[in-house]
């Protein structure tokens, strides 16, 4: 409960009044408390400077000594000596002998490829080399004398034939053939008395009658349509011939193209050559997988016939022989259209002449079809007669039949004619062809023999020629090339260390296929480099040279000096910031860093040895000079204007206005509170009224 308090009003009479102070008065008393306050304050500021003692000045000499300046950049570890190792041809890896990470040493055997296809190789190229080197070994020693006389003996029946040929006929052998034609006649002159005496008291059957009748008309018909074609031979006929012509001449170029690629193979034909060697070795290749696959077991020791995809292991085997006879056959064919054989060349040759000769031939009946002998036209004429006669002969026959005669014995005596007949054809035929001489194409065909064995007998006897013996030195130099291709790929099949160092990757699993890939790489941990960037800003700087000291982050106790390796002359720009990779070679004094390591560079940009020094917290800036404060004998501060040069992160060099030995004030920092909000010379003020002392 509040207590009520009650307002005590002043007794004042009424009619009193208050006497007030005079303005002197007023003035005197104001003065008066102006006086007492500024006294009190005087006695309250000595009471507060002399609680307060300023701090002590922090001084330094100025020394003369060397002034480095560095620049710092980071970069990474960088490996300089690498190899990046594969295989030449591609293979199955069968042997890995390391893992990432490894210490391996030069020469050490690292991986290994199935070899069974290039050790076959090896063994065909060298079989090759002998077959050329005995090639070699025999033109050089000549033929033997046996083989020099079947030439010669060859030579000598080949060249009688042909002289016989080209000589004609003996006298001897007409008369022979004269005579045979002569009894031919006299024969036949019989065989007609017979027929004239069966005429008269043997019967003939008609129906065989009628059959000599209807076949002499048709010989007769026959001859005169050969006698009229002879005069004037049909569009068809004509064409007929043209088109023999024309094939023969085909043949011909056929013939010459054969001959002209058998000595210079075109490049399409050594292509396809070689195509099929390329494919009969893949299939060689394949066949000897299935076929080590069919006779392998696997790691449980089961066969692996199955996988192989043959009944078998002798169907396999069988495969594998046919694939490797397939690959041998097309290595001669792709050999023999390199290196054509004699024999090739005379074969090639002589389908050509025959070709000539019987385009020769064809061109003749051509000829002789548009313009007939005389001879053949005479030869044609007599047929029509002769057809005529017999056509006769028949009729009369017949008419005797139909008198009659008897048909057994009259059949009989016309066969006996007609056989008479044929045999005076025949010999008659023999006769012309002796007194004609021999034809063209067997002469042709004689001479092509005559310098077959020409050639064979002068190889046989004849020293070798220098051509000769140079494309055979060169069969044996390429087969010594393929045998040593065939050696380097064999030993290519397994990887070697170049180089001492440590495995840094591995690409591939035993059992994989592998090729020209890479397979490991090897690289050297003491052949390293450190790459750095620095900013555009900063390379003008540096120069090959330049001493570096490097450190690690992720090794903070391990330091090892360098010097920078190389500088480029071009930079980088990413994002619109261009910078420089600079190449620092270390020099390494404690065990191997890995690659891509962090590594942070100090690069000695410039060095000054005994220049005067102080710190850089001792110069300042008072308006566009550089001053320090020296303190005097006095203990007295004294600004005073220098000139500077160099400076680190640390010191800067004095060129003049000061000298060694002086004590140079380093400038420190305190805090004293005052109640004016003025700053006194030196301090600043602060937004809590604290002033910085330096």
């Amino acid at each position: 409960m509040k207590t009520p308090f009650t307002l005590v009003r002043p007794n004042l009479q009424i009619g009193s009044r208050i006497k007030r102070p005079t303005r002197k008065q007023t003035l005197l008393l104001l003065a008066a408390a102006l006086v007492a306050g500024y006294f009190g304050y005087s006695s309250y500021q000595q009471r507060l400077l002399a609680s307060s003692a300023a701090p002590a000045a922090q001084t330094t000499t100025a020394r003369q000594g060397p002034l480095v300046s560095t620049l710092t950049a980071t970069g990474s570890i960088v490996a300089t000596r690498q190899a990046k190792l594969s295989f030449p041809i591609t293979g199955k890896l069968v042997e890995l002998g390391v893992a990432v990470g490894d210490s391996v040493n030069a020469g050490q055997q690292l991986a290994k490829q199935d070899d069974s296809t290039l050790k076959l190789k090896v063994q065909t190229a060298e079989t090759n080399l002998r077959v050329s080197q005995i090639k070699l070994q025999q033109l050089k020693d000549g033929a033997t004398p046996e083989e020099k006389e079947a030439a010669r003996a060859s030579y000598e029946s080949a060249r009688a034939k042909y002289q016989e040929l080209v000589a004609g006929p003996t006298k001897t052998d007409l008369q022979s053939a004269q005579a045979a034609t002569d009894q031919a006649k006299a024969n036949l002159a019989v065989a007609q008395v017979k027929l004239e005496q069966a005429r008269a008291g043997v019967s003939l059957s008609e129906q065989s009658l009628l059959s000599d009748y209807e076949q002499a008309r048709a010989a007769l018909l026959s001859a005169e349509v050969k006698l009229d074609q002879l005069k004037n031979p049909t569009a068809a006929d004509l064409g007929t011939a043209q088109a023999s012509v024309e094939n023969a001449r085909a043949s011909v170029n056929s013939a010459q193209t054969t001959l002209d690629e058998l000595k210079n193979p075109t490049e399409s034909a050594l292509a396809a050559a070689q195509s099929a060697v390329n494919s009969a070795k893949q299939s060689l290749i394949t066949a000897e997988d299935r076929y080590e696959t069919a006779k392998g077991v696997d790691s449980s020791g089961n066969s692996t016939l199955a996988a192989s995809g043959f009944s078998s292991v002798s169907a396999a085997t069988q495969s594998y022989e046919s694939a490797k006879a397939s690959y041998e056959t097309k290595l001669k064919d792709l050999e023999k259209l390199l290196n054509p054989s004699s024999q090739d060349l005379q074969e090639a040759q002589a389908k050509l002449d025959a070709a000539q000769n019987s385009f020769k031939v064809t061109q003749i009946k051509l000829d002789q079809l548009k313009n007939p002998l005389a001879s053949d036209l005479a030869s044609a004429e007599a047929a029509v007669v002769l057809a005529k006669s017999n056509l006769a002969s028949a009729q009369s026959k017949l008419d005797q039949f139909k008198a009659g005669s008897s048909e057994v014995d009259v059949q009989s005596a016309q066969a006996s004619i007609e056989q008479a007949k044929a045999s005076l054809a025949t010999a008659e035929g023999k006769l012309a062809e002796l007194q004609a001489g021999p034809k063209a194409s067997e002469i042709q065909s004689a001479k092509s023999t005559l310098a077959n064995a020409e050639y064979s007998l002068a190889q046989k006897v004849n020293p070798p020629k220098e051509l000769d013996l140079i494309q055979t030195e060169e069969q044996v130099r390429q087969s010594e090339a393929n045998l040593q291709q065939a050696k380097d790929d064999l030993q290519n099949a397994i990887l070697v260390a170049p180089f001492d160092g440590v495995v840094a990757s591995i690409a591939a699993n035993v059992g994989e296929q592998v090729s020209e890939s890479t397979v490991m790489t090897i690289v050297d941990p003491k052949a390293i480099r450190i790459d750095v960037t620095v900013d555009e800003s900063d390379v003008s700087k540096l120069a090959p040279g330049q001493p570096v000291t490097i450190s690690f982050d992720a090794a903070p106790n391990r330091q090892m000096r360098g010097k920078v390796l190389a500088v480029p002359p071009t930079g980088t720009t990413q994002q619109g910031v261009v910078s420089y990779l600079i190449s620092i070679s270390p020099e390494l004094d404690g065990p191997p860093l890995p690659a891509g390591m962090t590594a942070v560079a100090a690069i000695e940009v410039e060095r000054k040895d005994s220049v005067l020094l102080v710190p850089n917290r001792a110069v300042r800036t008072s308006g566009r000079n550089k001053v320090v404060d020296v303190m005097t004998p006095e203990g007295k501060a004294e600004t005073r204007t220098v000139q500077t040069g160099s400076s680190n992160d640390q010191f800067t060099e004095i060129t003049t206005g000061l000298t060694a030995g002086e004590q140079v004030v380093i400038p420190s920092t305190a805090i004293r509170s005052t109640t004016n909000m003025g700053a006194p010379a030196g301090g600043a003020p602060t937004k809590s009224g604290a002033v910085i002392v330096r």
